[in-house]
């Protein structure tokens, strides 16, 4: 058995504890074996030990909304995702590496195409591929004339089924849909459904069947509440959201995934599709509608996590956006580690620093319950007891 004890300066540990200066951190065999107050906490005999004594210690971050061969930046995201598989290999294994370097130890890959993020998932588990553990969902289910719609499309309730039954087969960990317009497709950003009504339930009906459940792109209006209603489990992005939107997924118990990043960031859609006027005015118009709406919709009591769809490495971003938007920063923590692992529905594993749980953890330099900012400053990531510093290139145990 491999001892490890962590000395950090504090620590959050995600359970909703208050902050805990110098506590100890004992990692058995991948696993947290206890936590507590350094004083007080054993260390087991022959434990190597890890000084973090001048780092905020937390959980490892769960990115809830990730494509992992996609970079908006570049533009033309639905080309991307149709390249072969081999550059679309290359290009995940390289965004993986940043993504885990900048502190995400989960993420929730919401479709590719080829089912690369199958494979993918295989090469990070067998070790062959650098990166965090990934949630996958296959192909997302577009309809032919619907947003998101890349190689495959799948219109009416029987080919929904067959494209929701042959993920799950191949081991999708859940099931993706696209249920409205979005920011970066030509075209007004509709709030409509691009699905009826029976097919968004026959989705959520055979993710439910295979003992998981389904998420749905979707912005706001008729097409969001439709997901709702339908059972949809997390609505991803939701930058146009209503009152009532909101209000029905706190009646459903539904999560909002905010992904900021993509249309906010700089080098994000502003960059790539963004150098088209009709695109960067949609752009323009989800910011002024997302400051104004999302201080009242983070505040009204609605289940809520982050992700940055595909803005690799820049989860930092998402919760340093949270907090301008009015969340308080230890909330804003919550929703990166805990409440995101509660979305994603693997709270049991990861999410916390608790005994029992993956050794997931990431070291800070500065207190971001103070300066938010200071999670762009991740300075030692663990992932099942393994630690990467600096360039991610560099693990030990």
């Amino acid at each position: 058995m491999t001892s490890r004890a962590i000395r950090c300066g504090t620590l959050f540990d995600g359970t909703g504890a208050g902050p805990l200066r110098d506590a100890l951190v004992v990692v058995q065999d991948g696993r947290i074996a206890s936590v507590g107050p350094a004083a007080t906490t054993p260390v087991p005999a022959g434990a190597a030990t890890l000084d973090l004594t001048n780092r905020f210690v937390m959980p490892g971050l769960v990115d809830c909304h990730s494509h992992a061969s996609i970079v908006p930046g570049l533009g033309d995201q639905l080309g991307q995702l149709c390249r072969s598989p081999v550059p679309q290999a290359l290009a995940a294994t390289a965004n993986l590496r940043t993504d885990l370097a900048s502190g995400t130890t989960t993420m929730r890959v919401m479709g590719e195409e080829h089912f690369l993020d199958l494979d993918v998932r295989a090469a990070v588990e067998a070790g062959i591929v650098v990166g965090p553990r990934l949630l996958v969902a296959g192909r997302g289910l577009a309809a032919s004339n619907g947003h998101g719609r890349a190689l495959a499309s799948y219109d009416g309730v029987d080919e929904v089924r067959r494209g929701a039954r042959e993920n799950l087969r191949r081991g999708a960990n859940h099931v993706k849909i696209f249920v409205t317009g979005g920011v970066s497709s030509p075209g007004a950003m509709s709030t409509s459904s691009a699905y009826a009504r029976e097919e968004i339930r026959a989705a959520v009906e055979e993710a439910e069947r295979a003992g998981t459940y389904a998420a749905a792109h979707a912005h706001g209006g008729a097409g969001l509440r439709l997901a709702v209603e339908e059972g949809v489990a997390t609505i991803e992005h939701g930058a146009l959201a209503g009152d009532e939107d909101i209000a029905l997924m706190i009646e459903r118990r539904a999560w909002l995934v905010c992904t900021f990043g993509i249309f906010m960031h700089p080098t994000g859609i502003e960059q790539g599709d963004g150098q088209r006027a009709t695109i960067m005015d949609k752009v323009r118009w989800a910011r002024r509608v997302v400051d104004e709406n999302f201080p009242r919709h983070l505040a009204s009591g609605v289940r809520f996590a982050c992700g940055t769809d595909s803005m690799h490495g820049l989860m930092a971003f998402e919760l340093q956006t949270l907090v301008r938007l009015g969340v308080k920063p230890a909330d804003a923590l919550l929703a990166g580690t805990r409440w995101g692992a509660e979305a994603c529905r693997v709270d049991g594993e990861v999410g916390t620093i608790a005994a029992g749980k993956r050794a997931d953890l990431i070291a800070i330099d500065g207190d971001p319950l103070k300066d938010i900012k200071a999670m762009a400053r991740v300075t030692l990531v663990m992932k099942d007891g393994v630690t990467y510093e600096g360039a991610v290139g560099r693990s030990g145990r």
